[in-house]
Order: structure tokens, then C-alpha cells, then sequence
């Protein structure tokens, strides 16, 4: 008689499928940076700097940013894409999609760290008055902490016993 799988746990699919929505935001976010980047060296070539023109002072790290926006782009549309199919392949309960689920967690949080620090490292110029509180490094400090604690969780909840027994190729015979 073919074993079945056990019940998939509450959250599975909740968490699968955000993973697939923020795959998605992520991809469309890395294009339209690419977008964007790319309109703004077009302008450059012409002898424009909009973001001087914006009266936007950037940061280095910023600028390091837009002037690699293409790998950048490249990397967040790959994240992206990466995100969406762990994300439906969880929610399928295919056996690698917990590993993988784990794995982008923790690549996501590392990076999150490491960027944190590299942003916060970075010397600061002042906001211009009435400068947008989005741009803040205590925001930038936040929203990485709000991220992080997300990876965390979703760590603990792959881990958890009975999302790991729902995601085991052979689940064990019942005993009786």
C-alpha cells in the first residue's frame, strides 16, 4: 500500500506563496532598476546628471550601485525568479523546496547584514532640510531588522518537525 505524505502543516502554503509574491516584486523591482540605470547613464552620455539636477546628493555606496546597476538588476531579477520557483515548488511540498527555502533565507539574511554594514559604514552627507524620512539610515537600519527577524522566522518554521515531516520523500510507515 503507497505511503501518503502527511498533511501539509498550517503556514506551508501561506509561506510558499509569499515567497512566489516577493519573487515576483523582486524581479520587477531588479527591471525596472535596470530600467532606470539604464536611462540614467543614457543621460550621462549626453551630459545630463539627474540626480545632480535633483538636488539628490547620493552616498558612495548608492553611486557604486547605479554605476553597476546592470549586474545589479541582473542579480535582483535572478533572486527573484530563484524566490518564485522555491516558492511554488514549496507549496507543492517537493521534497528540495524546504532545503532550498532554508537556503535563499539564509543567503537573504547574510546579505542583509552585509549590506547593512556597508551602508552604515559609508560616510554620510546631511539631508537637505525637509529631507525624506525614507532615506534615513535609522529607516535603512529598520526595514534590515524587519527582514532580517523575517528570515529568522522562516528559518525556525523549515526547521520546524512537522514541516520537515511533511517535506520527507519517504515519510516513515505508521506504526501500529
Amino acid at each position: 500500500m503507497p505511503m501518503r505524505k502527511p498533511a501539509k502543516p498550517p503556514g506551508v502554503a501561506a509561506t510558499g506563496w509569499l515567497c512566489v509574491l516577493a519573487g515576483g516584486l523582486t524581479f520587477i523591482g531588479g527591471a525596472m532598476f535596470a530600467l532606470a540605470g539604464a536611462m540614467a547613464k543614457a543621460l550621462e552620455r549626453e551630459g545630463t546628471d539627474v540626480f545632480a539636477q535633483a538636488g539628490a546628493p547620493l552616498d558612495p555606496l548608492t553611486r557604486s550601485l547605479l554605476d553597476h546597476f546592470g549586474a545589479v538588476a541582473g542579480g535582483l531579477m535572478l533572486l527573484g525568479v530563484v524566490s518564485l520557483v522555491i516558492g511554488v515548488q514549496f507549496v507543492r511540498l517537493r521534497p528540495g523546496a524546504r532545503i532550498a527555502l532554508e537556503i535563499l533565507a539564509w543567503v537573504v539574511l547574510a546579505a542583509t547584514i552585509v549590506l547593512e554594514i556597508a551602508a552604515l559604514a559609508v560616510p554620510q552627507e546631511p539631508a537637505p532640510q525637509g529631507g525624506s524620512w525614507a532615506s534615513s539610515p535609522i529607516t535603512s537600519l529598520l526595514l534590515s531588522a524587519l527582514q532580517a527577524v523575517a528570515c529568522f522566522l522562516v528559518i525556525r518554521f523549515v526547521r520546524s518537525t512537522a514541516v520537515r515531516a511533511a517535506f520527507r520523500a519517504d515519510p516513515p510507515a505508521p506504526r501500529g
